[in-house]
């Protein structure tokens, strides 16, 4: 042991990178000492020097403590480096020198973290734009084309190993940046400063960024950005600064000298916009715009589509009508061709495809021009019955119908041989149908005959009741019925690959995205499913009717698929071992009524196991589910820190088109502000967080929009006072049609119901007087759409019958059990196919003198809804499109919002 600690030193080793060898001659006596009694040395020696030497001693020590590992690396592996930073950490990197900012806010690093967050963006909008930017733009005369490519950093900001003497000196002041994750996010860092003696501007968007960043004349900044920039060169105000009169969307790459989109900037602005859906902020609006109501369909909406800018509706009136979403007008007169309601359409704007197709209840399909409005072709004979959904892709158009089948038609010329091209003998095949004969002998299918575009070229049948609802992903076609399953097709092949149970009741839509199944049903449920094996992994409940539409995005990251496979086998062997151990009751599969699962991962909650995805489906954490339901409202999904699904919004169609029309009236004060403006707090639900009363604090063990979150919320607000009843009235007319709030104020003390009462009263008043202005201002529910709605129906629909409303409880009642409906949702038994529950007729009921507390409502039952990254849009048994805008009115967000793909 004593020969090896008087081993010599390992000189193929340092802990110190920056040291070299010995400086000098060690005395014998320090050499004998450990490095810890060195140090103790050292330091009883600094102690007796005077400060200005142990100052002097520092100043010597300082480049071996502090590193500046930029000034020795190249700028690509500084980039490499800095992609495993987090953005708010990739921020404060920036803030550390101006050397350190220009690697921190390259573009090309803000697109990796704009992916990694499971954002997308449109690509081709993107091309676009930045070729929109260069075009026709002069070779700068300084460029040198010898110069060796190796030279030219990929980078737009090159890294400059030496700065003005007043460059490195200035830093962000902390105090006016703040630490906070939201004026991280909600600054115009776009910009490279034109100057050295100013601070980086990281917080939200001022009056002074224009001070920050002073106009350069353009022909300036192009004659310096062409210059060679050397290892000994300054960095120029002029060549750091790009153009101000160009939008902050814009940086110049000086790789190339050419403008491109700034990554930073569109991350910013996105992290923006989903602040505002976590926070509830958004406008509304409508289709027709409120001023040209003459514009909007005459009866109910049945279905919707919007992309860009365009938005394609179909309804009862038998027309489809293409709007503008900036203008909210129609772009052209309504497409008529139809005789019977227009259920169901798709629409590709792209002029390559230039495509709308629709399905009617008269049983055809029409496709028509998108740019014209032409009809292009009638398919008469698609189906025996209604056709209740439409998908195409790139290969074939998908429909189904009533009649309880799916139909493949071919988009393209077929030939022979090409994927999907029928079987002659309409049996199965086990081996190929025809070879390669190397051009020796005439081809086999030579003969055949080439199939036009739109021929059935496949008929998928499986289902025992109507297809409510397909989709298409590849090869693939998943459909949902109101057989209560839900089938997966291999179409090229027409067979059935699976067959997905777990719906109790009818099921009336569903989305795929390759790897999970998203549907909506009659059950009052939405579900998701993993499509490998077939396995329910979540199941959201908070609807109280049926489940009519449903959208949802997992925000998948690059690497989601391999990560939830293991989280998924990870959670296996977590319930495995609880069953082993006795935590978990080897029977908990047998329990009947048991809760579903909405996600969580704890060994007692699990529902199912074998699944390839993790419960609740996986993806990343902006993740969203949107349903729209029979019960008037539409609910916003998100998962909480645990992974579980919750109702995090509510909305209510109705309220959104109350807005929507005010908005034209009463101008907005502010981008800034939000919808919770005193003023409009009389119809929009999420006002109740900027009231004095929290109303909305209770929404964790209650569905928003509920029964149960109504008695809550009386039971806490009633004993606060009229003030607070008052406002919770404002942010949640709903509680009107509850008995159960006078059945409250009769148990109230008698001193404190006169006032209760008195404001009760004052609440009914208003809300009937909001809807009769509403009636008559806007139109938004004409009268003779509600009659020819809710009367008697056209030949294509069964027919109902309704009760004259003599009163308002009474018309309210009649109005929820016979308002005409997509009677297309069929189920196999008179169960499954009802309408709506007895719960929501709600009784007639009087407090005291006061007037009935039920309101005269207009039903609202969402027929369709869409979302993409800034809108959720709506159509329902009223003839007006109504939406949310969670740009919020913010300028900057909604010029970068043509570039955001939605969530997926």
């Amino acid at each position: 042991m004593a020969a090896y600690e008087e081993s010599p030193p390992d000189e193929g080793y340092s802990e110190d990178p920056l040291t070299v060898g010995q400086s000098g001659s060690m005395p014998a006596h320090l050499a004998r000492m450990t490095v810890q009694e060195r140090t103790e040395y050292a330091m009883m020696i600094i102690a007796l020097l005077p400060t200005s030497e142990v100052a002097e001693i520092v100043r010597r020590l300082r480049p071996r403590l502090y590193i500046n590992f930029f000034q020795y690396l190249p700028p690509e592996v500084c980039l490499k480096v800095l992609g495993f930073l987090d953005p708010v950490s990739l921020i404060n990197t920036a803030r550390a020198s101006r050397e350190w900012m220009l690697l921190a806010l390259d573009r090309k690093l803000w697109e990796q973290l704009y992916i990694l967050e499971g954002f997308r963006v449109i690509r081709s909008e993107v091309v676009s734009f930045e070729e929109s930017l260069n075009v026709e733009r002069p070779r700068p005369s300084g460029q040198n084309d010898e110069e060796h490519a190796s030279k030219r950093r990929a980078t737009p900001q090159r890294i400059q190993p030496t700065l003005h003497a007043d460059g490195d000196s200035e830093m962000v002041d902390v105090d006016t940046a703040g630490l906070k994750q939201g004026s991280i996010f909600g600054g115009r860092m776009t910009k490279e400063p034109v100057s050295t003696n100013v601070d980086v501007p990281m917080t939200s968007p001022s009056s002074s960024s224009a001070r920050q960043f002073p106009a350069r004349h353009s022909s300036n900044f192009q004659s310096r950005a062409s210059r060679r920039l050397s290892s000994g060169s300054t960095l120029s105000s002029q060549a750091a600064s790009p153009l101000a009169s160009i939008s902050s969307l814009v940086v110049v790459d000086r790789s190339d000298n050419k403008k491109k989109l700034n990554w930073q900037y569109l991350y910013s602005q996105r992290r923006r916009l989903e602040a505002n859906w976590e926070a509830e902020k958004y406008t509304n609006f409508q289709l027709p715009h409120p001023h040209h109501p003459e514009e909007a369909h005459e009866e109910c909406i049945y279905t919707i589509q919007h992309s860009g800018k365009y938005l394609v509706s179909g309804s009862r009136d038998k027309t489809l009508r293409i709007w503008d979403l900036n203008t909210q007008r129609l772009v052209r007169p309504p497409l008529r061709a139809h005789i019977g309601s227009v259920l169901c359409l798709q629409f590709d704007a792209d002029p390559e495809e230039d495509l709308i197709v629709s399905g009617s209840s008269d049983a055809t399909v029409v496709l028509w021009k998108f740019s014209t409005g032409q009809i292009i072709q009638r398919l008469r004979k698609a189906h025996r019955e209604s056709v209740l959904n439409v998908r195409f892709d790139k290969r074939v158009l998908v429909t189904c119908s009533k009649d309880k089948t799916i139909k493949i038609f071919n988009r393209r010329p077929l030939m022979a041989g090409d994927l999907g091209y029928p079987d002659i003998s309409q049996g199965v095949n086990p081996v190929a149908t025809s070879l390669n004969n190397w051009g020796y002998n005439p081809s086999p299918n030579a003969g055949l005959p080439i199939k036009p575009p739109y021929t059935m070229i496949g008929c998928l049948d499986g289902h025992g009741a109507a297809v409510n609802a397909v989709q298409i992903f590849g090869n693939e076609v998943v459909s949902a019925s109101g057989d209560r399953t839900v089938k997966i097709w291999n179409w090229p092949e027409q067979t059935c690959i699976r067959t997905l149970i777990g719906h109790t009741k009818g099921i009336a839509c569903v989305q795929y995205d390759g790897r999970r199944i998203v549907s909506g049903s009659s059950d009052n449920e939405v579900k998701v499913f993993d499509k490998e094996s077939g396995l329910e992994v979540a199941s959201l409940r908070a609807h109280s009717n049926l489940v009519r539409t449903v959208q949802a995005g997992f925000g998948d990251l690059p690497y989601s698929a391999e990560e939830d496979r293991e989280d998924a086998k990870a959670i296996d062997h977590e319930y495995f071992r609880a069953v082993d151990t006795g935590a978990v009751s080897r029977t908990v599969f047998l329990q009947r009524g048991r809760p579903r699962n909405a996600g969580s991962r704890k060994p007692e909650d699990i529902t199912a196991y074998g699944a390839k995805l993790p419960p609740g489906g996986g993806g990343g954490k902006f993740g969203r589910i949107v349903s729209g339901s029979y019960d008037e409202t539409i609910i916003i999904w998100r998962r909480d820190k645990e992974g579980v699904w919750r109702a995090q919004h509510t909305l209510r169609q109705e309220e959104a088109a109350h807005a929507a029309s005010r908005a034209v009236q009463e101008p907005r004060r502010s981008n800034d502000t939000t919808t919770s403006q005193p003023s409009q707090s009389a119809s929009l639900p999420h006002h109740g967080g900027n009231l004095a009363l929290d109303v909305d604090a209770p929404t964790a063990p209650f569905a928003p929009g509920s029964e149960l979150f109504y008695r809550h919320l009386v039971d806490i607000t009633l004993p606060q006072g009229p003030a607070a009843l008052r406002q919770a009235l404002q942010a949640h007319p709903q509680v009107l049609n509850y008995d159960y709030l006078s059945e409250s104020i009769e148990e109230m003390p008698p001193s404190t119901q006169q006032a209760l009462d008195a404001v009760v009263v004052s609440a009914v008043a208003a809300q009937e007087q909001l809807q009769a202005n509403l009636l008559d201002s806007s139109s938004w529910l004409a009268p003779s759409s509600t009659s020819r709605g809710i009367g008697a129906a056209s030949s294509s629909h069964a027919s109902t019958s309704q009760p004259p409303a003599t009163s308002a409880p009474v018309a309210k009642s009649a109005t929820t059990q016979t308002t005409s409906q997509p009677l297309t949702l069929v189920t196999p038994q008179p169960a499954v196919a009802a309408a709506a529950p007895a719960a929501q007729t709600a009784g007639h009921h009087h407090h005291h003198n006061a007037p009935h507390h039920h309101l005269p409502t207009n039903m609202a039952r969402v027929f369709k809804l869409q979302f993409d990254a800034r809108r959720i849009i709506c159509c329902s048994q009223t003839s007006v499109i109504v939406g949310w805008d969670f740009a919020n009115g913010d300028e900057q967000i909604i010029e970068a919002s043509r570039f955001f793909a939605p969530i997926e």
